[in-house]
């Protein structure tokens, strides 16, 4: 038997990869980074120089039993470290691509003894391995512990979600305040990376200096910069987060001024180029929105258009011509409902047509290129997926051809968009959460360019902003949400009863739904980065996550009616598809095809169909697969999305809005009929004597409402404290309430003073 070598750290650039905690580091700083990328980044390093293969990979880190598409899992892993050493794949410092075989680390490494406490060395326990030693025994002792820490963090979150809320809230305000101390004095790195550019160089940082700009309560969205960078127009839903507005603030001061006070919401600002006005959005939650403009010289406003959309306070709908002449705006014509990109003439108020959608598709966040030849944008086509595409446009306005995709390996399955244009025309900024958590990237904007990840702005950013002097403002949306349990039957009989926490971390955990013998809970959670399927028991024990995807989005849990398998959707290579898995965890199998593709399933009594919703027909729908698979049948015909199906009823939502109305069909009858408008979409569930909802209150805040099965008056029985997050579950006695609850949600504005230098 060898014997134990000493632990290590390699060290390359910047960086130091420690064997004994599996943990990489720059600067002494611990970079985040998952438990996979982790474990093929200390392989590479380990056998520095050498050819490590695809297949060793899989060998020696996914297993055989593991369930994960493992072509997409080393690809999403090699991207996730590159993005994280600001690594290029066409002109690598660390990592080599050897096209079809594995990779090779090729930056030189140091490898020095790490220093340990006497403590720790007694605590830790000795790992023999009679087959190997030197680098090879230090790789499994840090395998060991990278795993071992991914386990301890998970018993940890299990800890604190059975610790007292008081506790959370003072653990979690201790964390913003440093990490606003943290952004504070941020200072600028020396480091530096480069791009070449026709011939010129194009020089980015590998540290800014990021600001925060906002950090009010609540929500601050669609930042706009003036002509002249001095000054930012934003939505912001104010200080009791009750509606949205329009406000001004200068970047150089701290002074801040509403520029506009309608009860209705505010949102998307778009600074007119001659700095004299600004084009917004304005409208209420389920109604049609308008385009409006308003002087900045004296506060008049005028409405431009119609809109036949729905008020999203958070997107970014409209983006003026360089010329002052136009407004580019995304939305559906008011004698038709196709969705796409139409130009305004601000003078005369005449609208053309730009791009029609496809079929299920939507076109949003339109941004004009300075030099006005073209409008890139982003088209969802359907649950979460959607590509940057480019238009050009004559000068004198309207379209110049047809519009094309950007096309970029390892996007498929994201959700990228809120495209924004550096000074130059010539790059894109955009937002995407194609390695777990939305962040930005920066692309050439010509087919065939690759995008750059701006690993260096931190993780969490959705949406930017970049001004004619090359500032750059983002937008960093920061969520936690917990699983709480809430005593119904008391609250029907007049007792009060309060939300208790069953699983709470710093991370996402949403959409529970309770297994039929109401002893575990399935729920979607990001807290290994990717949002996977997780179970764990409903005493907040044994939690286990069920799928290994690394994919942006797989969620939407629902629990056979034995109890022995999962269906959930995914988005793997782009497409929306419909998954079952073994409930203990294993290879996920798919049930839809491409044709058959959709989202949220849910399991009929006897186990032998499926219902989905799928927008395959122009518009969402209720469908039904076999379980086993085949072709799928057409369920609803006007609208439906989001089935739940209990006591032999199927309640759905009428159509994907926010706010929508519940519908029900009897499984036994096919009888259909309405049940009531206002409820917010996936937050509802039926029970043996009626169906429980969330709707929205006028005070700002959710109520949660009973509705009898015979539609007798609806009845308010609870008033939640926080907002609600999509997905509920009934436990199989109808006495408890599942249910996601956003502990932590909103977003502020950050500012980075010299992003663009070029």
């Amino acid at each position: 038997m060898n014997p134990k070598p000493q632990e290590s750290i390699y060290q390359f650039g910047n960086f130091e990869l420690s064997t004994r905690v599996g943990e990489l580091r720059k600067g002494g700083a611990v970079l985040r980074l998952p438990p996979q990328p982790t474990l093929v980044l200390l392989r590479l390093v380990a056998r520095s120089g050498e050819l490590v293969t695809r297949e060793e990979l899989r060998q020696e880190i996914w297993k055989d039993n593991t369930n994960v598409d493992f072509e997409l899992g080393v690809n999403r892993c090699i991207r996730r470290i590159r993005a994280t050493l600001l690594d290029d794949a066409d002109s690598p410092r660390y990592i080599e691509t050897v096209p079809r075989v594995g990779y090779r680390f090729i930056a030189p490494v140091q490898c020095v003894p790490e220093p340990r406490s006497e403590a720790s060395a007694q605590a830790a326990e000795p790992i023999q391995n009679e087959a190997g030693s030197g680098a090879a025994s230090e790789v499994i002792e840090a395998e060991s512990a990278v795993r071992q820490s991914s386990a301890a963090a998970e018993l940890q979150s299990e800890r604190r979600g059975r610790s007292r809320p008081s506790h959370l809230q003072r653990s979690r305000s201790s964390v913003l305040l440093w990490g606003a101390a943290a952004l504070a004095v941020l200072a600028a790195g020396y480091g530096s990376y480069h791009w070449w550019r026709g011939g010129q160089e194009v020089e980015l940082n590998a540290n800014y200096t990021v600001l925060p700009f906002t950090s009010d309560a609540g929500i601050s969205a669609g930042p706009a910069f003036s002509p002249d960078g001095r000054e930012i127009a934003y939505s912001w839903n104010g200080v009791h987060q009750d509606n949205f507005d329009i406000y001004l603030k200068e970047t150089g001061s701290q002074r801040v001024k509403q520029l506009t006070t309608s009860p209705e919401s505010d949102y998307s600002p778009a600074w007119s180029p001659d700095g004299r006005s600004i084009a917004f959005c304005r409208g209420s939650g389920h109604e049609s929105s308008a385009i409006w403009l308003i002087s900045l010289a004296n506060g008049a406003e005028r409405k431009l258009a119609e809109l036949q959309w729905d008020a999203a306070p958070g997107s970014r709908y409209l983006t003026w011509s360089p010329d002052n002449k136009r407004i580019v705006y995304a939305g559906s014509a008011t004698d038709e409902r196709v969705n796409g990109l139409f130009e305004l003439d601000v003078a005369t108020s005449a609208i053309q047509r730009l791009t029609a959608a496809p079929r299920g598709a939507t076109d949003l966040h339109p941004a004009y290129a300075p030099d006005g030849r073209q409008v890139a944008f982003a088209r969802d086509i359907g649950s979460g997926v959607s590509r940057i595409w480019l238009l050009p446009m004559k000068q004198e306005g309207g379209a110049d051809g047809d519009p094309f995709m950007l096309d970029w390996t390892g996007f498929e399955s994201a959700t990228s968009s809120r495209p924004v244009w550096t000074p130059d025309s010539r790059y894109l900024v955009f937002s995407s959460n194609s390695m777990g958590q939305a962040a930005l990237w920066l692309v050439k904007a010509t087919p065939g360019a690759k995008p750059r990840s701006l690993a260096a702005l931190g993780a969490g950013n959705t949406d930017a902003a970049l001004s004619s002097k090359g500032q750059l403002a983002l937008v960093r949306h920061h969520q936690d949400v917990d699983i709480y349990q809430l005593d119904v039957d008391l609250l029907r009989r007049g007792q009060a009863s309060a939300p208790k926490p069953v699983l709470n971390s710093t991370q996402m955990e949403s959409n529970p739904q309770v297994s039929p013998d109401g002893s575990k809970i399935a729920m979607e959670s990001n807290r290994a980065g990717f949002r996977e399927i997780w179970t764990a028991n409903t005493d907040s024990t044994n939690l286990t996550q069920v799928t290994n995807l690394m994919n942006p989005i797989s969620g939407s849990p629902a629990w056979s009616p034995d109890g022995r398998r999962i269906a959930f959707d995914s988005r793997v290579g782009g497409v929306p598809r419909i998954y079952i898995v073994p409930a203990q965890g294993g290879k996920a199998e798919a049930v839809t095809t491409t044709e058959t593709a959709g989202v949220v399933p849910a399991w009929s009594p006897d186990g032998a169909w499926i219902y989905y919703s799928s927008g395959r027909s122009g518009r969402s729908e209720l469908w039904r697969i076999a379980s086993m698979g085949g072709a799928a049948q057409q369920v609803s015909r006007n609208g439906g999305f989001s089935p739940v199906i209990a006591h032999n009823r199927l309640v759905y939502a009428a159509n994907q809005a926010r706010v929508t109305t519940l519908r029900e069909l009897d499984l036994n009858t096919n009888e259909e009929r309405n049940l009531a408008t206002g409820a917010m979409r996936r937050d509802y569930c039926p029970s043996s004597d009626g169906v429980y909802y969330v709707a929205p209150s006028s005070n700002g805040r959710y109520s949660l409402m009973f509705l009898p099965s015979d539609l007798n008056p609806v009845r308010s029985i609870f008033q939640f404290t926080a907002q609600p997050a999509e997905g509920m579950s009934l436990s199989p006695d109808g006495h408890v309430l599942y249910f996601g609850q956003s502990e932590k949600a909103g977003s502020d504005l950050l500012l980075v003073q010299d992003f663009w230098r070029n």
